[in-house]
């Protein structure tokens, strides 16, 4: 059921922490920095996400940034919350676009032995 690696497969759907991570970012309209290989720095509400890119907005203007430039995804309030058991749970269940069912499991448990 778990993969190696921060994601893990349910009914073979693979599921990674960085989607559920920018997912709550996007659903709550956190407002974002995120730093590229360049150093620069783009802020803005992330508006939508796949598995190659980002789409930032700000004041009106869209930014799409390419994952593979991206070095940080920087939110500008806490989100660590997310990740404790009681809110994954959730988290999980108001995200019906990840198609997971809790079954109490922590996903997001790693073996470093």
């Amino acid at each position: 059921m778990y993969k190696s690696g921060n994601s893990f497969n349910r009914h073979n759907r693979e599921i990674r922490l960085q989607d559920v991570f920018l997912n709550y970012c996007r659903r709550e309209r956190i407002r974002v920095e995120v730093q590229t290989l360049d150093n620069k720095m783009k802020y803005g509400i992330i508006i939508g996400f796949d598995n190659h890119a980002i789409i930032l907005e700000e004041n009106k203007r869209q930014h799409l940034i390419y994952k593979s430039a991206a070095v940080a995804v920087n939110p500008q309030t806490e989100v660590n919350h997310i990740f404790n058991d009681h809110n994954r749970n959730f988290v999980i269940a108001d995200t019906p676009e990840l198609n997971i069912e809790s079954d109490g499991y922590s996903e997001y448990a790693t073996d470093f032995s």
